[in-house]
């Protein structure tokens, strides 16, 4: 029972793992039985493309890394600022540019492993293919983190703001962090601006959009783009540089329990992602 409930639980902290491998395996297959003819035949001279399959497992796993890596790369200059037509197709057809120019020397050591002999035409062929079904991984294993992220796209929300009796109306994106001071709740911009509001901490975690802000502690409301720099201090402890700087004193750094620590950590490195 134990054994069990430990593979279970391995699994759970590892299902997308074991799902990418799954997909990796299938689109494998279906490419080996693609590019090679006498793989089409279910008879006699059927041959298990054994040798391709461990090949496209090497390269989609290379693809896989590739495209995580580009993924994280766009998320974080890209994706964090606005998620439009024009930035997915960015990612899709640079992801897909550097997997042709891995493509290529691949190819051409693989067949020299095999002893055979070189052909443009199965290197266009395995190429298209390759790209073809390197697209549908990509929807696959992209598409929904795309979606979240497009569902927190605040270049067009807005938050209602009172101050001196009358109300601003503030774009999320412009909203680096909220802090409180002597119980009155500020708002500081990413352009350095800041003034008193009438919200306190707790009603601003109602309104604001889930996964976009995190309640750092009891003085602080932060945006993943105001995190500047994180340093472990004692006590497993995280202390947290803000930016815009402000002229307030101790008002541009905070310090991250160690109970609240990993939960910090793991929604930053998921940037706007809930």
């Amino acid at each position: 029972m134990k054994f069990f409930h430990a593979v279970l639980h391995f699994y759970q902290k590892h299902n997308t793992l074991f799902r990418n491998l799954l997909i990796l395996v299938i689109l494998s297959l279906i490419t080996s039985h693609l590019t090679d003819y006498d793989t089409f035949s279910t008879g006699d001279s059927y041959d298990f493309p054994w040798f391709s399959i461990i090949t496209s497992i090497i390269i989609g796993s290379l693809i896989g890394f590739i495209a995580e890596k580009n993924f994280t790369y766009h998320k974080k200059h890209y994706f964090s600022n606005e998620v439009s037509s024009k930035s997915i197709t960015v990612f899709v057809f640079t992801t897909l540019g550097i997997i042709s120019l891995v493509y290529i020397p691949l190819y051409y050591i693989a067949v020299w492993f095999v002893n055979a002999s070189y052909s443009f035409y199965f290197l266009l062929i395995g190429l298209l293919i390759t790209l073809l079904l390197s697209t549908i991984a990509i929807a696959l294993l992209y598409g929904h983190k795309i979606y979240r992220l497009h569902k927190l796209e605040v270049l067009d929300s807005k938050l209602s703001v009172t101050r001196n009796g009358k109300t601003l109306i503030v774009p999320y994106h412009e909203i680096a962090y909220f802090y409180s001071e002597e119980k009155v709740v500020y708002l500081v911009k990413s352009n350095g601006e800041s003034f008193a509001t009438e919200f306190t901490l707790q009603q601003l975690e109602t309104i604001l959009i889930q996964g976009l802000f995190f309640r750092a502690n009891r003085q602080f409301i932060v945006s993943a783009k105001a995190i500047n720099e994180m340093t472990s201090i004692a006590n497993g402890k995280l202390l947290v540089t803000l930016i815009p700087i402000i002229a307030v004193e101790n008002k541009s750094q905070l310090v991250i329990s160690r109970y609240k620590k990993q939960e910090f950590l793991a929604w930053f490195e998921n940037k706007l992602v809930s």
